[in-house]
């Protein structure tokens, strides 16, 4: 059984409609009816209860669905995870920088950084200005900041977007 029909599935005993559940999926309601059917064949019984009302869940419908619903709300929360990491909406950042360069050029950016940007998690490394280069030459560290230059390690959207902050600020 393929995750297509595990997620008609999902919408048709949800919204407990094949209308629906073809509009939501941008099907057509023959392809969604032949696909329950199709299921139904798979599993050697009945998953739902057609009737002029609607339709209703079978035991072994709701018991499927119980299983589906879960898997395919955690897919959708794993795929909208990944998506908002692009947008600095969440993540991480781990800096590489000298006591000399924190003080001096990292501190007031920080704080505005993360006023912008609050569920964004900054890990601070202490390092010498040789030692901040090498961690993020190791990918230890995403940025390295020392007194005289600001690099990145990470060539994704999310690392690319805050590099280039930090370079506007510092």
């Amino acid at each position: 059984m393929t995750l297509d029909y595990y997620r008609i599935f999902y919408y048709v005993a949800k919204y407990k409609s094949f209308s629906k559940a073809a509009k939501i999926l941008h099907n057509n309601q023959p392809n969604i009816s032949r696909t329950m059917n199709n299921i139904e064949s798979e599993f050697g019984c009945k998953l739902l209860v057609r009737s002029h009302s609607g339709i209703t869940l079978t035991p072994e419908g709701e018991q499927l669905y119980e299983h589906v619903a879960i898997a395919i709300e955690q897919l959708y929360q794993g795929e909208s995870e990944i998506l908002s990491n692009k947008t600095l909406e969440h993540g991480h950042i781990s800096i590489g920088v000298s006591e000399t360069a924190l003080n001096i050029f990292l501190l007031s950016k920080l704080e505005q950084f993360h006023k912008a940007y609050p569920q964004v998690k900054i890990k601070l490394s202490n390092h010498s200005s040789i030692q901040a280069v090498d961690a993020l030459e190791k990918g230890i560290v995403d940025i390295a900041r020392n007194c005289r230059y600001c690099r990145s390690h990470k060539s994704n959207q999310h690392q690319k977007a805050i590099t280039y902050y930090f370079t506007l600020l510092l």
